[in-house]
């Protein structure tokens, strides 16, 4: 059977049209439409790429007095440093913030004055290292009080932490923080017996410190005869 020129005609039509749909899904699945289908790097695919943080940037800051690369603090540093605040009370020394000049503080008829006896380590638990040294506070009348004093590292910063009182008359000779036990120091003053005047030393004492914030407090000492 022959076809007819009218069903050759519809059949072309049909044919067109099928071709159109066709092109125009193609051309959709090229743009992309920001669906599931999008292929990388078309429009339509997300182009933006995860930020990946700076070498150090995901570690939190070390607290203040917790890195050691802060480094050491120096018997100098003291000279300038605070003495005595809200959290620290300084045995013999009147109430109220003190810090010295200079190596030295003047007050209310009060001296105190930074000796040259210091030490350096980490005398409070943390891995940044501290300093202790001997302070002498003199008042209206005889006394001549001697103290130690631990200032903790914060961030290269000497911040007062704790104290002891070593009683009147009592001339420091050294300090050595450098002790492995954990928060140890070991001091060496000049003393005297209980029944003997203030106005000698008779003994040369070797006496081990715990620094326990806000107080130092005596672990053991031993006694060796003073000659003057």
């Amino acid at each position: 059977m022959e076809n007819k020129p009218g069903r050759r005609t519809a059949r072309g039509k049909l044919l067109i049209a099928a071709l159109a749909l066709a092109s125009v899904a193609v051309g959709c699945q090229d743009t992309g439409g920001g669906g599931e289908g999008s292929a990388p790097g078309k429009p339509g695919a997300s182009s933006k790429k995860p930020v990946r943080p700076s070498p150090g940037e995901s570690k939190k800051p070390e607290k203040p007095g917790k890195d050691a690369s802060a480094g050491a603090l120096t018997c100098d540093q003291l000279r300038n440093a605070p003495l005595q605040g809200p959290s620290l009370r300084l045995p013999d020394a009147p109430e109220g913030s003190i810090a010295f000049t200079d190596g030295r503080w003047e007050g209310d008829g009060v001296v105190i004055e930074l000796q040259p006896q210091c030490g350096i380590g980490d005398v409070t638990g943390d891995p940044a290292a501290d300093a202790v040294a001997a302070v002498k506070v003199t008042t209206g009348g005889t006394g001549r009080f001697y103290g130690l004093v631990t200032w903790r590292n914060e961030a290269g910063t000497p911040v007062p932490a704790a104290a002891a009182s070593l009683g009147d008359r009592t001339p420091v000779v050294s300090i050595d923080a450098s002790s492995p036990a954990a928060r140890q120091v070991t001091v060496v003053y000049l003393t005297r017996g209980d029944a003997e005047p203030t106005a000698v030393v008779t003994i040369r004492r070797t006496a081990v410190y715990r620094v326990m914030e806000p107080a130092m407090t005596e672990l053991r000492h031993s006694d060796a005869p003073y000659t003057p």
